[in-house]
């Protein structure tokens, strides 16, 4: 496979990179998007920001919380940078779609079946070790990156798929952990801990699409070393090596080690399978990984196709993939914010996702009928923000529905088999590979089928429409 080598001169001073086609004439439209954006997350994120009574904050909580977010923001910072130009890089080492889309499906069904024992890793190895483990193999996959030989992208995508199964296990765990063994705080805190979380991973994501962006444009693609390429879309994943190593520093000087609970004994192990089969084939449970895999398949699927479908026909690498993903952060944190405003207007939790799904549905009819043109893209762009919008409130809204119904003794557990659905119709699309207008249609359907199913309940009610029990999706 051929690299693309640029021909101008490298490398250029400040001004000239600003002066750069792929900088001085980008669409006005991805900046009024993202100025616009900018200003409704920012003012709903005021208005539902999380507050907690000073005195009710116990001794040392403050300084628990630092520790962690700090480590946090690092970690998660070094995550989204990586996230705008994934598509780009490849395609600027010359890869074909279908190429991309295998090395997608890789690290995707690498993390898929690591996180059906990330968890039971973490707790038995330690969160600590666990969470240097994850910055180890970011930095790892952020050098191998560089290199534009399929057996070096091939590992990096296994990393990649390792690191994001600890991401979500070890830093989690070991937060929650050191709140109730270690510290004994209060119960409600927790929520407040969670809640400036999230709202740092949003803003985060949001500054490292801009920071992506500018680095990429600041510092344009050198002529290649063998396989090794620098500059261009290889920037970010330099700039993600570098926070992941800081974040490593971090945690190893400041965090203390903790573990989870021992697992049950050989003698209940009859008795929790069969109670757990019992509660995963309940119909509520059925219905609930139904909507779990068709809302998140889309999910990871339209990761792969919004970068072709907002440049067709065109070179992807010069897609302004940093701000653009920047404007869908934008859009995920305003739908969450959103969330919070329907909860405190007592909307019902099935309220809320019958309405996520609907318009997820209606997002995705946008390129599913009207097709992916270049005449047609920034009509795509906006429609694809608002899928990003249901994004933001889905989230919330899944993690409010699921945590109704599964027992707390089987919950990681079941929270995996609903992967196995969602990852069935993720590696399915990507690798039979359909045209994108033929994918957005499947998207279409598939939230649509949703819809109707949550439409159905509210209708039917839960005796009618599943038969007896307790309320699938109480709010």
């Amino acid at each position: 496979l051929k690299a693309s080598v640029p021909s101008a001169s490298w490398p250029p001073n400040a001004v000239s990179a600003l002066r750069r086609p792929g900088v001085a004439s980008m669409p006005s439209v991805f900046a009024s998007a993202a100025a616009l954006n900018l200003a409704i997350c920012l003012s709903l994120g005021f208005v539902t920001r999380s507050k907690v009574d000073a005195d009710t904050v116990p001794s040392g909580f403050h300084s628990h919380l630092r520790r962690y977010l700090l480590a946090w923001t690092l970690c998660i910072a070094g995550e989204w940078l990586c996230g705008p130009g994934v598509y780009a890089l490849y395609s600027s080492y010359g890869f074909e779609n279908a190429t991309i889309a295998r090395l997608f499906v890789l690290g995707f069904a690498f993390s898929s079946v690591l996180g059906c024992v990330a968890g039971t890793f973490a707790d038995r190895f330690g969160r600590k070790r666990s969470a240097l483990l994850f910055c180890s193999f970011g930095v790892c996959a952020c050098t191998l990156k560089h290199f534009a030989w399929y057996p070096a992208l091939i590992l990096a995508r296994l990393l990649d798929g390792a690191h994001a199964s600890l991401l979500y296990t070890a830093f989690e765990s070991w937060l929650v952990s050191e709140h109730f063994v270690r510290h004994d705080f209060p119960r409600s805190l927790l929520g407040h801990s969670f809640a400036l979380m999230f709202t740092i991973s949003y803003l985060t994501a949001v500054v490292c699409g801009f920071v992506a962006q500018m680095g990429k444009d600041s510092i344009p693609a050198a002529p290649p070393i063998g396989i090794l390429h620098l500059g261009g879309w290889a920037v970010p994943f330099e700039m993600s090596a570098v926070f992941q190593a800081l974040a490593f520093t971090y945690i190893a000087l400041n965090w203390d080690e903790n573990y989870g609970e021992p697992p049950a004994t050989k003698g209940d192990s009859p008795e929790v399978g069969r109670g757990l089969w019992r509660t995963f084939f309940s119909t509520k449970v059925i219905l609930c990984c139904a909507l779990v895999s068709f809302f998140e398949s889309t999910m990871f699927i339209f990761v792969f196709s919004w970068t072709p479908a907002l440049s067709p026909g065109s070179d992807h690498a010069a897609l302004p993939a940093g701000l653009i993903f920047a404007v869908y952060m934008m859009a995920c944190m305003s739908g969450s914010s959103i969330y919070s405003l329907c909860v405190g207007f007592r909307l019902t939790t099935k309220a809320i996702m019958t309405g996520v799904f609907f318009v997820a549905a209606a997002a995705m009819a946008v390129p599913a009928c009207l097709g992916v043109t270049e005449e047609g893209k920034y009509t795509n762009f906006c429609a694809f923000i608002v899928f990003e919008l249901c994004v933001g409130a889905y989230f919330p809204a899944a993690a409010s529905l699921k945590g109704e119904f599964v027992e707390e003794r089987y919950r990681t557990t079941i929270y995996n088999l609903f992967r196995t659905p969602m990852n069935l119709i993720v590696v399915l699309v990507l690798l039979t590979g359909p045209p994108l207008e033929l994918t957005f249609r499947l998207l279409f359907a598939q939230l649509s089928l949703g819809a109707v199913m949550l439409l159905a309940y509210c209708l039917l009610g839960e005796r009618n429409a599943i038969g007896k029990g307790a309320p699938l999706l109480s709010p």
